[in-house]
C-alpha cells in the first residue's frame, strides 16, 4: 500500500506516512446493497452531510489506537437484514395469493364442467339452441331450471332460451308463457332495468314470429314501467277492419278498410298478404260475380304483422229480363 500524498511505500499497520507524515484513512469495503440503502435513514436519524461523511469512514488516530468507533456500516448491515426479511415475506405472500386464486379457479372450473351443475346444463342448452336442435336444448334447459341455486334463482337465461326453442317448434303458447315468466322474474329481481327492457323487446319479436301479434296491445298496456311502455308503443299493431261484413250480395260492393297502426296490404284470392301484396290506398270495388276471399293485414314500421282479416263475399247479380212486347205492335 502506498501513501496517496507522496507515493512512498507504507509499512503494514502504520496509519501515518513515515516520509511525509500524511494521515492514512482506512475506507470500508464497497457493498452494492450499501449503495442501495444510502439515504434510507430511519425516522429521527437524519444527520448533516458533514456528520454522514465522517461516519462513512473510520479514521484512526495514533492516540486513539484500538478505540472502536460507531460507523454507518453497522446500521447498513441491520437494514440489509430487514430488507432480506421483507423480500422473503413478499415472496411468501405472493405464493399464498397465487395458491388461493388457483384453488378458486379450479373449484369454479369443476363446477362448470360437472354434468350435474347449473352452468353445464345451461351451456349445453344454449349450444343446442345455436345448433337448432331444439328438443335436446329443451331437455338441458329444463334441467338447468331444476338445478338453479338460490343465488342463481333470478337468472332469466334458461327461460329466454326456452321461449326461443318452443317458438321454433311452433309451441306458441308455451313460448309466450316462458317469456312472461322471464319478465316477472326479472321485474321482481331487479325492477326497471335495461335487461327488463330487452326482455320486453324480445317478447315483441317472439309474438311477431309466432303470429300472436294480437297480444301486443295487452302486453304494452299492462307494462308497469312508463319508459319501457313508451319504447314499446311503436310495436302496436291491430287487425284491419272492414265496413262491409262478409256474406252474399246481389249488387256491386265497395269495401273500405282501416287500421289504427301500420299500412294495410291485401289479397283477393285468399293467400296470406305480405309487403309484396297490393297496398290498400283506396276502397276496393267488387264488380264481378263469383266468390271473393279477402285477406288483409297491417304491417307497422317495426315489421310487426297483424293478425289477418279474412272475409268471404259471394256476388250473384240477378239477370235482366227482357221487357214484354207492346201488344199494339
Amino acid at each position: 500500500m502506498k501513501c496517496p500524498n507522496c507515493g512512498h511505500e507504507l509499512k503494514p499497520g502504520l496509519i501515518y506516512c513515515e516520509h511525509c507524515g500524511h494521515e492514512i484513512q482506512i475506507v470500508p469495503d464497497y457493498d452494492p446493497i450499501d449503495e442501495l440503502l444510502i439515504g434510507r435513514e430511519e425516522p429521527g436519524e437524519s444527520k448533516s452531510a458533514a456528520e454522514s461523511q465522517t461516519e462513512e469512514r473510520t479514521v484512526i488516530h495514533p492516540e486513539d489506537d484500538g478505540q472502536k468507533t460507531h460507523t454507518k456500516k453497522s446500521r447498513l448491515s441491520e437494514k440489509k437484514k430487514r430488507l432480506h426479511l421483507g423480500l422473503w415475506q413478499k415472496c411468501a405472500l405472493t405464493v399464498a395469493v397465487l395458491f388461493i386464486c388457483f384453488g378458486a379457479f379450479y373449484a369454479s372450473y369443476s363446477a362448470m364442467t360437472s354434468d350435474n351443475s347449473y352452468a353445464w346444463q345451461l351451456r349445453k342448452g344454449r349450444r343446442y339452441v345455436e345448433k337448432q336442435d331444439y328438443k335436446k336444448a329443451i331437455l338441458h334447459l329444463r334441467q338447468a331450471q331444476e338445478l338453479q341455486s338460490e343465488a342463481e334463482g333470478s337468472d332469466v337465461e334458461p327461460l329466454r332460451l326456452l321461449a326461443q326453442a318452443y317458438g321454433a317448434l311452433n309451441a306458441k303458447e308455451t313460448a309466450v308463457s316462458c317469456m312472461e315468466d322471464a319478465l316477472k322474474l326479472e321485474a321482481s329481481a331487479r325492477g326497471d332495468s335495461d335487461i327488463l327492457k330487452d326482455l320486453y323487446l324480445e317478447m315483441m319479436d317472439l309474438l311477431n314470429e309466432t303470429g300472436q301479434t294480437e297480444l301486443v296491445g295487452s302486453i304494452i298496456e299492462e307494462c308497469p314501467y312508463k319508459d319501457i311502455q313508451k319504447t314499446l308503443l311503436p310495436y302496436r299493431i291491430e287487425k284491419p277492419a272492414c265496413d262491409t261484413p262478409e256474406g252474399s250480395y246481389s249488387y256491386y260492393l265497395r269495401l273500405n278498410l282501416s287500421a289504427e297502426y301500420g299500412t294495410i296490404y291485401y289479397t283477393l284470392d285468399g293467400s296470406v298478404p305480405t309487403r309484396d301484396s297490393t297496398r290498400y290506398e283506396a276502397p276496393i270495388e267488387l264488380m264481378e260475380e263469383g266468390d271473393v276471399l279477402l285477406s288483409a293485414v297491417a304491417i307497422n314500421k317495426k315489421g310487426m304483422i297483424s293478425e289477418p282479416l279474412v272475409l268471404v263475399y259471394k256476388l250473384d247479380f240477378p239477370s235482366v229480363k227482357n221487357a214484354p212486347e207492346d201488344p199494339e205492335e
